[in-house]
Formats: structure tokens, C-alpha cells, sequence
């Protein structure tokens, strides 16, 4: 891969891992919506060719999405 092509695939992955975000904040309250969210980052990782750097974002946003999720729930319950 040239230079010029990682610098896309990155921009691509972060991108992509973005929208991921967006389109899944806030964190919902219920299994069905953990259950979605899963099935969207599998098809969003599927859909733009398995990049490995893709997995890993997404896998980071999942783990904020759960912290963020977590906090929420404690703010609730006090």
C-alpha cells in the first residue's frame, strides 16, 4: 500500500467508527438495543472489508457506549 492509500483507509476507518458513534448515542436501556448495536457494527465492519483498524475503533466506541451507559444508570439511581 502507498502512503497516500493507508492515509484514506485510515480517514476511512475513523470515519466509519464515527458515524458508528453518532448513530448509536445515547446508549439505549434495553438488551434488543445492545443486541442492534452489535449487529450494525458487524455489518458496518463487513461492509467496509474487514479493516482491522475498523475492529478496533468500533470495539472503542462499544466500550464508551457501555461506560457512558454505566454512568447514566449510576446519575438514575442517586
Amino acid at each position: 500500500m502507498t502512503p497516500e492509500e493507508y492515509v484514506q483507509r485510515h480517514k476511512r476507518a475513523f470515519r466509519v467508527a464515527f458515524d458508528y458513534l453518532n448513530d448509536h448515542f445515547p446508549p439505549g436501556e434495553d438488551d434488543s438495543w445492545w443486541e442492534q448495536a452489535a449487529m450494525d457494527g458487524s455489518i458496518v465492519y463487513a461492509e467496509n472489508g474487514y479493516d482491522p483498524l475498523q475492529l478496533q475503533l468500533l470495539a472503542g466506541v462499544c466500550n464508551y457506549l457501555q461506560m457512558e451507559w454505566m454512568e447514566r444508570r449510576k446519575e438514575n439511581e442517586a
